[in-house]
């Protein structure tokens, strides 16, 4: 039987305590599509093979390799391998009024803006960094966290000659 793929995230299941995904089949395209559990179109469950056991992170994005059940009401993972984003760095500088470093990867963006961020994660470079530190999902993290502060330090170089106090 031939093997499909997809993205998947797992949930643990509330009956088993097994980790578990959904996927649903495009009507058009007829590929597989990881869907949610509350999803309205038909879905089928995916359960790990007893080999992936263990080894997956809940609630995070998978390209995985599915094999279909034997009675076709769900599937098996046979293969789990952690989708990786390739993050972009963009700085957004208008003088007295925007300081930013936007991270954009997947659809998620974290942002530095130590004028007007809301949360100390955002405000400072430190906490951008630890934002970062824990994501298992961005390709090259080491090097994007190093461009990221290259590009922080350029942003508090520009509040500062633009008048703003900045410790």
């Amino acid at each position: 039987m031939a093997l499909e793929k997809s993205q998947l995230k797992f949930a643990k299941s509330e009956q088993t305590g097994e980790l578990i995904g959904f996927v649903s089949r495009h009507s058009k395209t007829k590929k597989l599509k990881g869907v949610r559990e509350n999803s309205i179109y038909g879905k089928k469950i995916c359960v790990l093979s007893e080999e992936l056991k263990g080894t997956i992170i809940p609630n995070q994005l998978y390209n995985v390799e599915l094999k279909a059940m034997h009675m076709g009401n769900g599937y098996v993972v046979v293969s789990a391998i952690p989708a990786l984003f390739k993050a972009i760095l963009q700085t957004v500088l208008v003088s007295k009024d925007i300081y930013q470093v936007k991270i954009s990867f997947g659809n998620k963006t974290i942002y530095f803006d130590p004028k007007d961020g809301k949360s100390p994660s955002s405000r400072t470079i430190d906490g951008v960094i630890r934002a970062l530190a824990i994501r298992k999902d961005i390709d090259d993290l080491e090097n994007l966290i190093l461009e990221f502060g290259v590009l922080a330090k350029e942003v508090i170089r520009r509040m500062k000659s633009d008048g703003y106090d900045f410790e």
